[in-house]
């Protein structure tokens, strides 16, 4: 690639000095015109379609094979037994574990009269 100024290099490295090596490198690796453009795919993603159109094509993944099952659950250790009156309600799906639920029905706290919890 021949740039004006320095032009191709000499067939001797020595023919030349430190300061034409630099400037050569330094013309070589300027952008000329059309190469200091970022590649069409980098262009692509940026439109705002595109992330409307990636956003419909995950839908549509998740309608035709279903949602991956790769999702994190969150599970938390309680401490100690919980009362008698709190007896959590267990609903295990064996097919979907993902979709078992744990419901805990808690009794409200009665109000004194005086406004206190």
């Amino acid at each position: 690639m021949a740039h004006g100024g320095l032009g191709e290099p000499p067939d001797d490295p020595e023919a030349w000095t430190d300061e034409q090596w630099l400037a050569w490198l330094a013309q070589e690796d300027a952008p000329a015109g059309e190469e200091d453009r970022p590649p069409r795919l980098a262009r692509w993603r940026q439109r705002p379609s595109t992330h409307a159109l990636g956003a419909a094509m995950l839908g549509l993944r998740d309608a035709i094979y279903g949602h991956p099952d790769d999702e994190v659950v969150i599970v938390r250790d309680a401490s100690g037994d919980p009362p008698d009156d709190d007896v959590p309600v267990v609903h295990l799906d064996p097919d979907h574990p993902e979709r078992s639920e744990v419901h805990v029905r808690r009794q409200r706290r009665r109000r004194e009269p005086d406004g206190r919890s």
